[in-house]
């Protein structure tokens, strides 16, 4: 009690402050360099592969169901794409040099233009999915706007981790087949030991990243790092390295902060965690089960998958025809397939729903009349036959529509 009967109310000892845009207290402000360097690594493989040329005149656009008109805004040249690139780039210097000098409200908004950048260029081109991108969008978005930070960052971590787990628990990935290349170190008669040790991992190991001991959280970073390093066997350093950014979290939160406020695993289970934090994690459960609320096999068909993490769950193939209506004998078929995609997008219906708007756009312009069905069969590498999964007669005639929130007709 201070004189006159007030409180003294000790504002030294909060284990956390935030003004609205601004992030002041010392954890928020370190991990603000690792949210920067996940941008840096976006920035580096756009420069390093190219892809951005995916999104100029000239090459066919895949288009995001929720932005089917993206062939309208192509840009012009690779040298309009290079232009994009060094945009990107100077909105993280600008937000990396208000960091520097602790401007927090001008590198909290600096972080939320680099992000809505970034947001606008992955949109341009469904080529541009990727599980890297809803990993730094999710991550970014909970230091953004989550309450309880000191929560609600590494909580959010934790359950990207348990879901893509859950994602696994299936034949293609637990017996290995769902792999694409033979795994490092490892004999081939142990890869499923290999899978089945990394679902154990993913959903019950990583909570140990929330536990008091120290001991044990080194020891499931150490089992981390050498996950992601086995994962260049089968994927781009572009994961991995990602990856260690945002798991930096857990190392700057025990260099820098105090015990007090820091998420703890035993007050999540008894219930004694901050509301949001629980919240994060229904929030984060019910995206990755939305899938589940369509209609069919969402690993064949896709339905709902944009919500969700996109991982390993299983390898497909998939034959996909378009059959030219004709009043002859003779029926045109196109072969839509497209070899030359990422292996988790070679068989997306969405990809190929798109590219039949594109050959509707460019035939019908020269042929009114033009019109065809399309027809896509697909199967997981373990099933014995394949499935009807597209079925769309008169498909420009029809005026397919793609549907992100209700079934879609023409997927059976």
């Amino acid at each position: 009690m201070g004189r006159g009967g007030g409180t003294v109310v000790k504002h030294s000892m909060l284990p956390m402050q935030e003004d609205g845009g601004g992030v002041t207290d010392p954890v928020s402000k370190a991990y603000g360099w690792s949210l920067l360097g996940t941008h840096a690594v976006v920035w580096v493989f756009f420069a390093r592969t190219g892809i951005l040329s995916s999104v100029t005149v000239g090459v066919e656009p895949y288009c995001w169901p929720y932005f089917e008109t993206c062939w309208q805004w192509r840009l012009p040249s690779q040298a309009m794409a290079a232009s994009v690139l060094i945009g990107y780039l100077v909105v993280g210097l600008a937000a990396g040099a208000a960091l520097w000098h602790r401007r927090m409200r001008v590198f909290w908004w600096g972080l939320v233009a680099l992000n809505l950048s970034l947001f606008a260029i992955v949109s341009l081109d469904y080529r541009l999915r990727a599980n890297e991108f809803y990993m730094l969008f999710w991550v970014n978005g909970v230091f953004l706007v989550w309450p309880h930070r000191r929560w609600a960052v590494p909580v959010g971590i934790v359950s990207c981790y348990f879901w893509a787990g859950v994602l696994k628990l299936n034949v293609e990935w637990l017996s290995g087949a769902g792999l694409y290349r033979p795994l490092w170190w490892i004999p081939e008669s142990w890869t499923p030991a290999a899978c089945a040790y990394v679902v154990i991992l993913e959903m019950g190991m990583i909570w140990g990243l929330l536990a008091r001991s120290l001991w044990i959280l080194v020891a499931v970073l150490v089992e981390l790092a050498l996950f992601h390093v086995q994962s260049l066997s089968q994927i781009h350093w572009f994961y991995p390295l990602l990856m260690a950014a945002i798991l930096s979290w857990f190392v700057i939160d025990r260099l820098t902060g105090t015990n007090e406020g820091r998420a703890d695993l035993g007050r999540l289970v008894r219930g004694r965690a901050p509301w949001s934090a629980y919240a994060l994690m229904g929030l984060f459960g019910a995206l990755q089960l939305a899938p589940h609320a369509y209609r069919g096999d969402s690993t064949l068909t896709g339905q709902g998958r944009v919500f969700a993490l996109h991982m390993f769950e299983a390898r497909q193939q998939c034959i996909v025809t378009a059959t030219v209506a004709s009043t002859g004998d003779v029926l045109e078929r196109i072969d839509l397939k497209v070899e030359r995609l990422p292996p988790r997008m070679i068989c997306d219906p969405v990809v190929y729903f798109s590219r039949a708007q594109n050959l509707c756009r460019t035939r019908r312009g020269r042929d009114p009349a033009f019109d065809f069905h399309l027809v896509m069969d697909a199967k997981r590498t373990t099933d014995l036959e394949y499935q009807r999964i597209v079925d769309a007669p008169s498909f420009c005639a029809a005026k397919y529509e793609y549907r992100l929130f209700a079934n879609n007709e023409w997927l059976r």
